[in-house]
């Protein structure tokens, strides 16, 4: 009815939710974590897309199903089953990240897929089932509907003004006189957006236009650097660091010359310890209530170090 695709999953409510350490599939020694290693990819033993299938199009005009073709990777990010991102060593993030990149680059390739979505959940508070560090990766044969909507937004403006929508929040936000900034880096700026939809809501952009990690290997490490910053952040204002990081890259199989890789950060809290939970007016018709002040926790989090 919306022109959205769902993937529909149900043996994935088999896979496993950890209970002991030992129980941990992700950890050394496992079935699958055999050998020496530091990060780590996976084949996703539950994934909600199968490459089996084979691609087709689902470009019609009303496709009511099809194959779940694609493909779901999980990315162990240390083989310390309690070590999380804001203690990780330098030479750890850095490898984190060219992982993500390489990943990135290998399923972009593929016949058939139109978006890489590379992301991070973490924390019971949004429903993880393994405490272990590890990201997940998923290769749709479709563009996902928030991607189209940012797709629009910024074809909008970069065919209205031949301008970057992202570049343009940038600038906006190094000249605001009321500071929305949690830090900067050479090349990369964490802030707290000004249409946050979640009180905690944080975006990393990269001061270049550049459109996906590819473009950016000069500055991996850096980037990885910012991202552990604010877990940091997140990890000194929090009672559980529990949070969604999503990479925004661009789609697999054109130019799309107005697109600015970004990420975004969800945390599900609405202070220290209480979630902050949709209501009917955020499901029911997608608008977004958010009851903080943009300035107010960027400042919370400027001063969380």
């Amino acid at each position: 009815m919306l022109g959205e695709w769902v993937i529909i999953t149900p043996k994935r409510a088999k896979r496993p939710f950890q209970k002991k350490e030992r129980q941990c599939p992700f950890c050394p020694g496992q079935k699958e974590t055999q050998g020496d290693w530091k990060v780590l990819t996976l084949e996703n033993r539950f994934p909600a897309l199968s490459p089996g299938v084979g691609p087709m199009p689902l470009d019609g005009d009303i496709v009511m199903e099809a194959p779940a073709y694609g493909v779901c990777k999980v990315i162990v990010t240390s083989p310390e089953h309690d070590t999380q991102i804001e203690d990780m060593s330098d030479e750890q993030v850095g490898l984190i990240m060219n992982e993500y990149t390489r990943v990135f680059k290998e399923l972009d390739a593929l016949k058939g897929i139109e978006y890489v979505f590379q992301f991070e959940n973490r924390g019971k508070a949004i429903g993880v089932s393994l405490n272990h560090p590890h990201a997940q990766v998923y290769a749709m044969p479709f563009i996902p509907p928030r991607i189209q909507r940012e797709i629009y937004q910024a074809e909008r403006l970069w065919e209205s003004e031949e301008e970057c929508v992202i570049c343009q929040i940038i600038s906006n936000e190094l000249k605001s006189a009321t500071s929305r900034i949690i830090t900067k880096t050479d090349n990369f700026l964490a802030v707290v957006p000004f249409f946050a939809r979640l009180p905690y809501e944080v975006h990393i952009y990269p001061f270049s236009h550049v459109s996906s990690l590819l473009q950016m290997k000069e500055q991996l490490l850096e980037l990885g650097k910012i991202i552990r910053d604010i877990a940091r952040r997140y990890n000194k204002v929090f009672d559980e660091n529990a949070y969604i990081m999503a990479f925004h890259t661009r789609p697999s199989k054109r130019k799309y010359p107005y697109w600015h890789f970004h990420i975004e950060f969800y945390p599900p809290w609405r202070d220290r310890t209480r979630i902050k939970y949709l209501g009917g007016v955020e499901t029911g018709s997608f608008t977004y209530t958010n009851d903080s002040s943009p300035e107010a926790i960027a400042k919370e989090l400027r001063e969380a170090v």
